[in-house]
């Protein structure tokens, strides 16, 4: 009974209303609404929900209590919408599903899903510059939290979960390889420099020659010969 009742407080706790607390400068703040604490694949699976329940249009109360939550000030809830925010998925206030939310849950092209995750990630400023950091390199996580916790002042614990919602929305928009190397937006894995060409078949042309009648002929072969 013990347990079951400290399991109850604990599911109180996480689904208490968020409060925002001013720190003093010299207070390390254990959330931020700066950056998101939940990655992106995780705030696409939210807005999906959203839409599918059709609770784009209703008060956010009613939002909360649709997608589960007692109150739209309740911790999980009120984080998930802040970093649907950031990614850019959803409006600045209520639940409207933005046109990049659109672009990915009902794209009209092949290229509008991975541009809408990619642009969900640069739209971020700070991830836009930590991926220009580590840009062709492997990520190291450490720095990217040890970076979070210094410019947003940032406790150890809050800084590493920020962190980790980096590395998962990097991975989910196709930005980070299997290595964990930063892939920059725009480019796709480079085949290996080793890979056969493609066999060229052109027919030999001749070519005039400042000689007297002579003529070159150019022959273009594959590399497998």
């Amino acid at each position: 009974m013990a347990d079951i009742s400290i399991q109850q407080g604990q599911e109180a706790a996480n689904d208490a209303p968020q409060t925002q607390v001013a720190p003093s400068p010299s207070q390390k703040k254990d959330s931020t609404t700066d950056i998101p604490m939940f990655g992106l694949e995780e705030a696409v699976t939210f807005v999906a929900a959203i839409h599918d329940k059709a609770l784009e249009t209703v008060p956010m109360p009613d939002v909360a209590k649709g997608m589960g939550y007692t109150h739209p000030s309740s911790t999980p809830f009120y984080r998930r919408t802040n970093a649907a925010r950031l990614f850019g998925f959803l409006s600045k206030s209520g639940a409207e599903l933005t046109l990049r939310a659109k672009d990915y849950l009902k794209p009209d092209r092949e290229e509008s899903k991975p541009a809408a995750l990619r642009d969900a990630v640069c739209g971020i400023q700070t991830y836009a510059d930590e991926v220009q950091k580590h840009s062709g390199k492997k990520l190291n996580i450490q720095f990217v939290a040890n970076g979070f916790a210094k410019s947003f002042a940032l406790t150890d614990g809050c800084a590493a979960t920020c962190a980790k919602a980096f590395e998962s929305s990097l991975k989910f928009a196709g930005m980070l390889s299997g290595d964990g190397i930063v892939i920059p937006t725009g480019l796709s894995k480079v085949a290996p420099l080793d890979t056969p060409a493609l066999p060229v078949q052109q027919a030999s042309q001749p070519t005039k020659d400042a000689g007297e009648g002579i003529q070159s002929h150019t022959l273009y072969l594959d590399k497998g010969k």
